[in-house]
């Protein structure tokens, strides 16, 4: 999703609070307040997707036996879960992401920034996205599991592959879910050795924290585990990689915003959320009816697609005074990136954490980098925003 996407957005924001799009096949609903609600839990939007969104019925006994994996593990992630499922999934996942174990990473967070920045100090040219980004938010999130930096030449593809087949609106192609289903029994391969390891010989690792996780003596089943594990590998490093590359894009556009955010280091939090509002990476989420119901003289009937459009929210001049500017000193708590509500991103403090550390250290290192392109070429994916590259000169 380009940037020319979001001038459409808000045009549809401004013609109707919820509006029927034949090209999502689904309600897009954009403005802020409506957004929050559709989050809520309060509406009949139901996260149970699997077989009326990415899969049409008369294809799900053809995929049974050609994705047996996909289809196995996809109902046990936590996205496509409802309450009360939900909800204990949430209370044992929480436990591995709590604030005490983000910090812990933090200062191998710091050093990976700056060993990468070190690397790349000696070029006059970068290809950011790869060389910087996902070299350090991939080593953080191997470290957060106990996995080695070699499975760093694996999160390309896992990536590509989750995001081509699960991350997109058209039903994707055989061809496409082939790749998908490939990347699922690579990734069960490792994590289903890592899991039994951790099992016979406990960390303090991501991967031990979820195995020891109880809720009164409950705890998580082996393909909860996996899912937990399929899930946090990919979102835990790609989004984040995003964000720091739209980010960096923004910013080396914007002297006033890059000179603000190295003078305040006491906002840099404050910061990072409005380069989030911002950036748009968080684009959309997709809910379906559970029941017919009405929204703003809208009939939803039960099946339905409704897409929440994050972007649209975060650009409602209803909320945001110059929505289109980035203005690091403005209130950001109201900001919709990580989905607020009951399925707030379990992962945000990891995020929040590598971004606040790297955009100073970035910026405070090469103060002169500037964009060799600024015609940025957008990966075809509609539930987030993210570049195929990124081109940079350092000096």
């Amino acid at each position: 999703m380009g940037n020319g996407v979001l001038g459409h957005l808000n045009a549809i924001r401004e013609s109707g609070p919820v509006i029927w799009n034949e090209s999502v096949r689904g309600w897009l609903v954009t403005r802020h307040q409506d957004v929050i609600d559709g989050f809520s839990g309060k509406l009949p939007l139901s996260c149970v997707r699997i077989e009326t969104r990415t899969f049409s019925p008369e294809r799900l006994e053809l995929m049974s036996k050609r994705y047996p994996l996909m289809l196995e593990s996809l109902p046990n992630w936590i996205v496509n879960t409802d309450s009360p499922r939900h909800t204990r999934l949430r209370k044992l996942m929480s436990q591995a992401f709590s604030k005490k174990i983000v910090e812990d990473l933090r200062p191998f967070a710091r050093q990976s920034i700056q060993n990468v920045l070190d690397q790349i100090a000696t070029q006059d040219t970068i290809e950011f996205v790869e060389q910087v980004a996902r070299q350090i938010t991939g080593r953080v999130i191997l470290q957060k599991f106990g996995l080695s930096a070699d499975y760093l030449k694996n999160l390309p593809q896992w990536s590509y592959t989750f995001n081509s087949g699960l991350g997109g609106v058209v039903e994707p192609t055989l061809e496409v879910m082939d790749g998908v289903e490939r990347s699922f029994a690579e990734m069960h391969a490792v994590f289903s050795a890592e899991i039994a390891s951790r099992r016979a010989r406990p960390t303090q690792d991501f991967l031990s924290q979820l195995i020891a996780a109880r809720d009164d003596g409950d705890g998580l089943t082996e393909q909860e585990l996996l899912g937990i594990c399929y899930l946090t590998i990919v979102a835990g490093h790609d989004t984040t990689l995003n964000t720091m590359s739209l980010g960096v894009a923004a910013l080396c556009q914007d002297a006033a915003a890059r000179s603000y955010l190295l003078a305040h280091p006491e906002s840099i939090l404050n910061s990072v959320m409005e380069v989030m509002r911002y950036v748009a990476m968080s684009t959309a989420q997709n809910r379906v009816a559970a029941s017919d119901f009405d929204w703003h003289g809208k009939r939803i009937r039960k099946g339905d697609q409704v897409w929440l459009m994050i972007a649209g929210a975060n650009r409602d001049p209803r909320v945001y005074a110059n929505p289109e500017t980035l203005d690091l000193t403005r209130a950001t708590d109201q900001v919709a990136a990580f989905a607020p509500g009951v399925h707030h991103c379990v992962g945000h403090l990891l995020a929040k954490m590598q971004l606040c550390e790297f955009f100073p250290s970035f910026f405070a290192r090469f103060a002169a980098a500037r964009l060799l392109r600024t015609d940025l070429e957008f990966q075809p994916y509609f539930t987030f925003r993210g570049l195929t590259e990124l081109q940079m000169a350092l000096r």
